[in-house]
């Protein structure tokens, strides 16, 4: 950023703070991008769908990036406004708190003035890079699973903070029906998924992100066509969710078949449908640690992305499943893995240590403690 826009940016926050800021207005902030706008999702949406829901007194707002989701969010009965558009300018100049699961925007950062900030985080699973930047404006508040989670969270980030814990509201759709949660959620894929369930292993390999690696490499990872035999040949149904910075190469297989992609949509609601999980270093790992099933850690570029983004914590110690770092050994594991759980006792070792509660109540245990604390002050 150019220092010029910088400076605007800065002129435009010191008016914002001259606003006064109404204790009952909370606007919510997402961040997940799709190819044409937003996705909503993670833990600022199911955050925004309980206080909406079970908070009546609070005017709560999802601040869009993309007119579309802001008018989905409207027709099925919620605040949402465009980020850019008049009403949603102005709710952002009013609001006391600003709820946020990743970095605050400079786009929103610049409306928030005096305004307070809900840190829901996006995860810390294992990457040392997350959160390692000093944030534009302080994190008055930071909600995190455990103890441990927040210990390797950086200094950096929590500096000025008040941290608590009490899980992930994403979480809380795990264990209990949530209205409206089907948002921006791939229904037919769920709907297939329950379908086949009693007779097909369920299983998603969901690899995270590599920084200035612009696609995912299958033929080398894992080459489709030997996948989808396998899958055949094992009466397994696989669902490729890639991340959203490699999701122009997801195919058009179609749902009938043993392997289908994921498309841009919020991967909680389905996950709880999941009998196997395969990541490398993603934080969805640690989520799933809840469901209490077998996961498979496949990082096939240990040494290449330690060394480049580097890992908060041991990775054998936190991860409770086989390494495999070939498309062969994942197929050998997955083979033991559906016959024999071999892991139970240190992946509920380790599910300990990641989630202090093991409930479907995040939400509420996040909006008391805003609610208790900002009461104190």
């Amino acid at each position: 950023m150019d220092t010029l826009k910088k400076n605007i940016i800065k002129l435009i926050y010191l008016i914002s703070c001259l606003f006064p800021r109404k204790h009952t207005t909370w606007v919510f902030i997402g961040w997940h991008k799709k190819t044409n706008g937003e996705v909503f999702a993670d833990n600022a949406k199911y955050f925004f769908l309980y206080v909406s829901q079970e908070q009546r007194k609070i005017n709560s707002i999802w601040i869009a990036k993309s007119r579309d989701l802001a008018k989905k969010l409207r027709n099925s009965g919620y605040k949402s406004y465009y980020e850019k558009s008049f009403l949603g300018v102005w709710h952002q100049l009013r609001a006391e708190f600003f709820v946020v699961d990743a970095y605050l925007q400079p786009s929103n950062y610049m409306l928030s003035g005096k305004s307070k900030i809900i840190q829901l985080l996006h995860g810390k699973g294992m990457k040392k890079k997350g959160y390692a930047d000093k944030p534009d404006k302080v994190q008055d508040f930071i909600f995190n699973t455990s103890p441990f989670t927040l210990s390797i969270l950086p200094e950096i980030f929590k500096e000025g903070s008040k941290t608590f814990i009490t899980g992930y509201s994403r979480n809380d759709v795990f264990f209990k029906d949530i209205k409206d949660s089907n948002i921006d959620v791939d229904t037919e894929m769920i709907d297939h998924v329950k379908k086949i369930r009693s007779s097909k292993k369920i299983v998603m390999y969901a690899p995270t992100f590599r920084r200035g690696q612009k696609e995912f490499d299958f033929n080398k990872v894992l080459p489709l066509d030997d996948l989808k035999l396998f899958a055949k040949e094992n009466n397994i149904f696989f669902i490729l969710s890639l991340h959203n910075k490699y999701r122009s190469q997801q195919s058009t297989t179609n749902i009938e078949n043993d392997l289908a992609f994921l498309g841009e949509s919020d991967i909680y609601p389905l996950l709880k449908y999941v009998d196997i999980f395969i990541t490398d270093y993603s934080s969805s790992f640690a989520d799933y640690l809840l469901l209490d099933r077998p996961i498979i850690f496949y990082p096939y570029d240990f040494d290449e992305y330690n060394k480049n983004e580097g890992l908060a914590a041991d990775y054998n110690e936190i991860t409770p499943g086989p390494k495999v770092y070939t498309c062969h050994e994942l197929k050998k594991a997955l083979e033991v893995s559906i016959l024999n759980d071999e892991h139970l006792l240190k992946r509920k070792s380790v599910r300990d240590m990641y989630h202090t509660y093991i409930d479907g109540v995040s939400s509420k245990r996040i909006f008391d403690a805003i609610q208790s604390n900002f009461l104190k002050n």
